[in-house]
């Protein structure tokens, strides 16, 4: 009953009807309904490791997102601008992307949208994520580093008072012609709302201490290095869990391991519990050789893993600009490494643009599998096994070293092979059940490197439980002569049956690519062409059938439920014409030949070579049955490549007219179609007086056309002009751009139009017969054949008679495209296009840097917490006590002004809207009085504090408003005075203050500002005793605790 239900609409739409009439504007929504794989032109990476996502940047501004269970989205920005810099507000469904135009995009991956632009006014040189928190350091050409926070109500990017001035930050090594660029600025590890390190491109390191706004630690810079030509740096990354060491790359190949003392107090007072913190400040702690400076190879990017609290993988990328000298090193960092270097070098092919860690999660798996995923400059993906990595880094050094880790590429889980030519067939509306459960587990995973869950899928028979409520069907023929099919109602695609070509001797070839698919779903015919010229003619037997399925026939046992004929022909085949009335097939070749063949007995009747003048190969087939004049005959037109077309009898192969209908100049032909209305099937072309000026159109209302699309224009021929070899357009429609896919589409009406694709990537969706757009959609992230491709090179086009159209982009993606908009086929798609998961809990490990416990000062309680390590406890609620504490104190700090302008100094404060006569010798705050014993947090408030401090900052301007009226009174007194010295007068005459009132000012400000920093110390000195505290009443509770467990046990 179903296929014949399909078998009556293909009739339809084929012979019904009147007239032709054309689509509709309303009927015409062309859309992308999946994207499946990965971009071309992908340029930069970001993952997640709490969602499990892994974000992909492509050149022309597509992001691509991949999550857990085969969910995938696309990210489409009206800004097609490149990204420099995108990361993750982690477990927060937030995507920050930096554009080429210093543009700030924030994504909420949920909804799919830009919520928010934030155009930055610098250069942008550095982007980093402070995690647990909604703040971003952004650093800047000229050496600035911006504070912004996200609003997470309003998702936008807020610019914070806080700032870092390179005049600050780079303290006394300020060079005025150096490149004060900042390439790094990241939280110092256990630390991240007391200290940030700032690395600048002039390889000078300052370590900031957000609390102290000021800096803390200077090291590094162009001042240090010997030789003539300066080190730039590329890339930076710490390379300790406890902030201790950071590894710079340089431009000149060189890698250095910098110390970074762990500061315990505001006194900068450093931890010596680490022998690196006794590592000069100028001088590297270690500088590894592996291989880069002898070619003078930039370090593009490093990173470091963590494995434990003393070691981790450091990953080293290098290559030049030019890209002739690249290498991927990962070598292993502890406290050996200064006496010997354990080391991989990865065999890549290829430059490595961007790498992650991700773990492979899969709801269905409880099992951790963590992959090293490699960018290449193709933008292909290299996948590594990093377990492998751990195992070779670990024994090779050893008398049997062991093999490298392989190497898996990313590519379509469809088959073994690329994806040479394909066929989509959508099966007629129907009130069969749907089946609204999706098994994730079923399909093949894109990233996984585990061979067999990745291929064993793909072998499975045609026993799948679910055919009687499959929808669609995609048949693919691959370059190794595979033919597979597939059930295509979910765009994941699930494998029904593959068909392996089996060695011939007969055949030329035994893995030649298929180049040819042809379909016939009522006679369940397929036959297939490939490049050597072999056909192949599939008969699947006839089964009862016991389900409404279009699949019915691929029930039985794989090999017995059909029959395979071969025939070999000259040259690749590219069209595929048939005609089960008289059970002839007709091939084409790339060599101009046309040969017709009985199916019974796969005979050749005829075999026929057309010369073609720059293209020879045969387009496009097509039979027709024409009546003229009382009579019917069965004509096979005959589409060329060159856009001529020429019409043969069926049944012997001679020419109806000596020439063919050819255009003035020479273009390659996309497509031939016969437009025809006639209610019984047969093309009738009555008499008409062409002398008429409304021949044209009665012809083309009534009369059947000839459809020709080439890559330029698209013309209609009257059928009985074709056939008499009359050389006349009666309509003709110029096209903007090079087009090379064209296909005939049917609208629910049984309307017709035509969908052209261009090389710019630009979709048009035409009416027939006026030719007029109707609607037209940009589809970005797609390489795109030239003239000089080879035939089934790059994209892959299928259409369905419905307008669903299947884009395979090489073996890297797979583009589902609805083109009407009377409905949806495919199923799950909300789910498969899900990839963020409200509520997710982050789990232990997910960071790429493990967070041990924060170091406290030694001593008895530090020995407690040592006896106590091996004890099993939770810290969830301690983590997240952690995480707001961290994101309250940066909110403290980076809400107040820590730097005013030149401007801002200059005004007046009033207080409490009073007008207080203030001297600098009211304000008092030294400690004079003597310390009590023990800790009143009572009188210590950080609120009163910080009200006092802001009042006091109120104070300096009209403290400096006073100055300056005296300064002016003694101007007026001075100019009667005889006892003012020469300089003085001419101080005053130009605007300048004298020494006496120089003086003054300088002290007023030299006691204001020693105030200010007291106020601070009292602040610093009142947190840290509320953390002792708090440090000593739980780790007494443990201590009681342990020692209450020990006396009953």
């Amino acid at each position: 009953m179903f296929v014949k239900k399909l078998v009556e609409k293909a009739t339809r739409k084929h012979n019904g009807g009147g007239g032709i009439n054309g689509l509709k504007a309303e009927e015409v929504r062309p859309r992308l309904v999946f994207h499946y794989g990965v971009p071309p032109e992908s340029s930069s990476l970001a993952y997640d490791p709490i969602q499990h996502i892994l974000a992909i940047s492509t050149r022309n501004g597509v992001i691509k997102l991949l999550g857990k269970d085969n969910s995938q989205a696309l990210l489409q920005s009206e800004a097609a601008s490149p990204s420099k810099f995108m990361q993750f507000m982690e477990n927060q469904g937030i995507l920050l992307n930096v554009t080429s135009h210093n543009h700030i995009e924030v994504w909420n991956i949920d909804k799919k949208q830009v919520t928010h632009v934030h155009i930055f006014n610098e250069e942008i040189t550095s982007f980093v994520v402070v995690q647990q928190s909604f703040y971003i350091y952004v650093g800047d050409c000229l050496g600035n580093v911006t504070v912004l926070k996200l609003d997470n109500t309003l998702q936008c990017l807020v610019k914070m008072p806080y700032k870092i001035p390179p005049s600050e930050s780079c303290g006394t090594q300020t060079e005025a012609d150096s490149d004060t660029a900042v390439i790094f600025s990241s939280p110092q590890p256990l630390a991240e709302s007391k200290r940030v390190l700032i690395i600048f491109r002039n390889g000078l390191i300052s370590l900031w201490g957000i609390q102290e706004s000021k800096v803390l630690l200077v090291a590094g810079g162009n001042a240090q290095h010997s030789s003539q030509e300066p080190k730039l740096v590329v890339s930076a990354s710490w390379a300790c869990v406890f902030g201790s060491k950071v590894v710079v790359g340089y431009s000149s190949g060189d890698i250095f391991l910098w110390a970074i003392p762990v500061f315990l107090d505001h006194n900068s007072e450093a931890l010596r519990n680490h022998k690196d913190s006794y590592a000069s400040q100028n001088v590297p702690l270690l500088k590894l050789n592996l291989g880069y400076k002898m070619d003078k190879v930039p370090i593009v990017s490093l990173r470091w893993f963590a494995h434990d609290e003393s070691s981790g993988h450091l990953y080293v990328n290098g290559f030049s600009d030019s890209g002739s000298s690249h290498s991927f090193q990962v070598i292993i960092i502890n406290e050996s490494t200064q006496t010997r270097t354990i080391k991989l070098v990865l065999p890549l092919t290829e430059p490595c643009l961007g790498m992650e860690i991700v773990s492979c999660f899969s709801n269905q798996s409880k099992n951790k599998q963590n992959t090293l995923v490699l960018l290449l400059r193709s933008g292909r993906l290299c996948l590594y096994d990093d377990s492998a990595i751990e195992q070779y880094l670990l024994h090779c050094q050893s008398k049997s070293p062991p093999t490298l880790p392989k190497q898996f590429m990313v590519t379509l889980p469809f088959g073994d092979s690329r994806i040479t030519a394909a066929k989509l067939y959508i099966g007629p509306s129907s009130p069969v059940e749907e089946d609204h459960i999706l098994l994730p587990n079923k399909y093949s995973s894109l990233f996984s490197i585990n061979m067999k869950e990745k291929d064993g899928s793909r072998r499975s028979s045609a026993h799948f439980s679910g055919f009687s409520k499959a929808k669609n069907l995609l048949v693919t023929g691959h370059v190794d002569g595979a033919i597979n099919f597939w059930d295509a109602s979910c765009p994941l695609l699930f494998p029904l049956l593959s068909i392996e070509q089996q060695f011939n001797e007969s055949c030329a070839s035994s893995t030649a690519p298929v180049t040819s698919l042809h379909f016939d779903v009522s006679s369940h015919i397929l036959v297939s062409g490939d490049q050597s010229g072999s056909i192949r003619i599939f008969i699947f037997k006839k089964l009862q059938e016991t389900s409404e399925s279009i699949f019915s026939f691929l029930q039985a046992k794989q090999g017995d439920n059909y029959t395979v004929h071969n025939v070999n022909l000259k040259g690749a085949i590219m069209s595929i014409s048939m005609n089960m009335d008289s059970k002839l097939l007709a091939v084409g070749t790339d060599k101009g030949y046309v040969s017709v063949i009985q199916m019974e007995g796969t005979t050749i009747l005829y075999q026929k070579q057309i010369p073609g003048q720059v293209y020879s190969g045969i387009m496009s087939l097509q039979f027709v049955n024409h009546g003229q004049n009382g009579s019917e005959n069965s004509i096979l037109l005959v589409g060329m490549e060159d856009s001529s077309v020429l019409a043969l009898e069926e049944d012997s192969g001679h020419a109806l007219s000596a020439n063919p209908v050819k255009t003035k100049k020479t273009c390659k032909a996309l497509l031939m179609h016969i437009l025809d209305a006639s209610p019984n099937g047969v093309c009738t072309s009555d008499c008409v007086d062409t002398s008429k000026q409304s021949y044209s159109k009665q012809l083309m209302q009534k009369q059947p056309l000839v459809l020709i699309c080439s890559e330029n224009a698209i013309r209609l021929y009257a059928l009985s002009h074709v056939l008499q070899g009359i050389k006349k357009v009666y309509s003709k429609k110029k096209l903007d751009g090079s087009c090379y896919y064209a296909s005939i589409i049917h609208g629910s009406s049984l309307d017709v139009g035509l969908a052209l694709v261009f090389s710019c990537g630009k979709m048009e969706i035409r009416s027939l017969l006026d030719l007029a757009v109707l609607n037209e959609v940009s589809l970005r992230g797609l390489t795109y054949p030239t003239l000089k491709s080879p035939p089934n090179a790059n994209s892959i086009f299928c259409v369905s008679s419905e307008g669903e159209i299947l884009l395979v982009n090489g073996d890297q993606a797979l583009l589902f495209i609805s083109v009407l908009s009377h409905r949806e086929i495919y199923r799950h798609l909300e789910y498969i296009t899900n990839v963020y998961m409200e509520g997710l809990a982050p789990q232990e490990g997910t960071s790429c840097m493990k967070n041990p416990q924060k170091e406290r000062k030694k001593g008895i309680f530090g020995m407690v917490v040592k006896d106590l390590k091996g004890n099993k406890t939770k810290h969830g609620k301690e983590n997240d006590a952690d995480d707001s504490s961290i994101s309250e104190e940066l909110s403290a700090l980076f809400s107040t002004v820590n730097f005013l302008h030149s401007d801002e100094t200059r005004c007046s404060s009033v207080v409490n809207n009073e007008d207080v006569e203030l001297d600098i010798d009211d304000i008092d705050l030294e400690d004079t009085k003597e310390k009590h014993k023990g800790l009143n947090l009572a009188v210590l408030d950080k609120q009163k504090l910080g009200k006092k401090l802001h009042a006091l900052k109120g104070t300096v301007g009209k403290l400096k408003l006073n100055i300056e009226e005296k300064m002016n009174s003694r101007k007026d007194k001075h100019e009667e005075e005889k006892d003012i010295s020469a300089v003085d007068k001419i101080k005053q005459k130009y605007g300048y203050a004298t020494n006496d009132e120089s003086n003054t000012v300088k002290m007023a400000e030299s006691k204001l500002r020693e105030n200010v920093i007291k106020l601070k110390a009292i602040g610093l000195r009142t947190s840290e005793m509320q953390n002792t505290a708090q440090t000593f009443s739980s780790l007494a509770k443990e201590l009681l605790q342990s020692t209450q467990g020990s006396k009953s046990t």
